[in-house]
């Protein structure tokens, strides 16, 4: 389920398929037109990049129309959905021959058209998950209270999710006092620990079910705000399965850790494939950037290539600049990200639930988050990683 699907409608009437395109409303999925006017009735003539659902509404020229389907090499079609008259055997006929998934006809029943669709997404997500490799994992973690990574959290899986073709998971392991549902105007009806406790009977398709949707297609997972969770509670074993399974599922997954190093931040620190410390341009947080950095880097050997520090609110005046902060922490400039102040905006975006990109995507916090989330690419943690962090942690704590 790394990608979403690319669905095009196309047809000679453009009143037809706008509706069809309106009963289409799912966030996993990008919908595009394709008006046919061009003297061809091959949906498909002259289209640079193929969907991978198509959803084609017949003319009165029916039949030909599904024929000129046939000049499309077989392999090259995509999984093909036609919306057409009632009891036209010729076009069920010629539908069959062209190798169509479905023959919808009309008046439309859209609940049948829309559980057709449905059903056929989750049929490439699961071969998407079978064939792609993992997706990569994003862990934010704040250097010092109040430092603003729940926000960026937020905010970057958003922006991944609402700007990319990638599904996207976001994770709140603030057991106790998360806010990433506040962020986003979300009530979750299941908990992180109704996952956690069927994590060894979940799959691709099970875990979507415990998350919260956002109108973006992000996924939240996070505690229930009734929910007393205390790290004991957490059974080790079922929580690297859930990671694992994120990671298998969406193709981004972004973490919101808190600020201790423990046997559950150590399963994500082992899995991330980008570690964003979160500072301010206080000599209290640099000092806690510093001990952090040192901890997870050489305590628990951490590539320090997969970690970056984030300057939240950063001001080019401070008295604190960055070659201070390169010098007391050891991480270079060059893995540095700066997230401009913004006060105003940031706190309407927080009142009001309403992620940075939508509520104000013109702001210079904004495009410093489009700009982050650019940054954050690369190949993901390679198998001679895994289990080191484990290793390490349990050494610490034996010894």
């Amino acid at each position: 389920m790394h990608k979403k699907i690319e669905i095009m409608v196309a047809g000679r009437s453009k009143p037809a398929i706008a509706g069809l395109q309106a009963a289409l409303n799912s966030p996993d999925a990008t919908v595009t037109l394709q008006h046919i006017n061009n003297g061809h009735a091959n949906p498909l003539h002259e289209v640079e990049n193929c969907p991978d659902i198509l959803i084609f509404h017949l003319s009165d020229a029916g039949e030909d129309e599904i024929a000129s389907l046939l000049e499309t090499p077989e392999s090259m079609r995509p999984v093909t959905i036609v919306v057409g008259p009632a009891n036209n055997v010729s076009c069920m006929r010629a539908s069959m021959q062209a190798g169509v998934r479905d023959y919808l006809q009309e008046p439309l029943d859209e609940s049948e058209f829309t559980a057709t669709v449905e059903r056929i997404c989750r049929d490439l997500h699961a071969n998407m998950s079978a064939d792609n490799n993992e997706g990569r994992m994003t862990a934010i973690v704040s250097t010092k209270g109040g430092s603003g990574a729940s926000f960026l959290a937020a905010n970057l899986a958003h922006l991944a999710s609402a700007d990319s073709d990638y599904t996207v998971a976001l994770v709140d392991l603030d057991l106790q006092f998360g806010s990433l549902a506040q962020y986003l105007d979300l009530a979750p009806e299941h908990g992180l620990m109704h996952a956690l406790d069927m994590a060894d009977h979940l799959d691709s398709t099970a875990i979507d079910a415990y998350m919260a949707k956002h109108r973006s297609g992000l996924r939240l997972l996070s505690p229930l705000e009734d929910e007393m969770i205390l790290p004991r509670d957490v059974m080790q074993n079922r929580f690297g399965k859930l990671l694992d399974l994120l990671k298998e599922t969406y193709g981004r997954t972004f973490v919101d850790l808190p600020r201790q190093i423990d046997e559950l931040s150590a399963d994500v620190y082992e899995r991330a494939d980008d570690i964003l410390l979160v500072t301010q341009q206080e000599l209290a947080s640099v000092r806690d950037a510093r001990r952090l950095y040192k901890l997870i880097m050489r305590e628990l050997s951490i590539p320090a290539e997969r970690v970056s520090l984030v300057i939240n609110r950063y001001d080019k005046n401070s008295v604190v600049e960055l070659d201070d902060i390169a010098r007391s922490t050891g991480i270079s400039r060059d893995r540095m990200i700066l997230v401009p102040n913004s006060y105003e905006s940031v706190a309407e975006s927080i009142n009001v639930g309403v992620p940075m990109y939508d509520h104000a995507k013109n702001s210079k916090v904004t495009k410093a988050l489009i700009e982050m989330n650019a940054k954050l690419g690369g190949d993901t943690v390679v198998d001679g990683q895994k289990n080191v962090v484990r290793r390490v942690l349990s050494g610490l704590i034996g010894g």
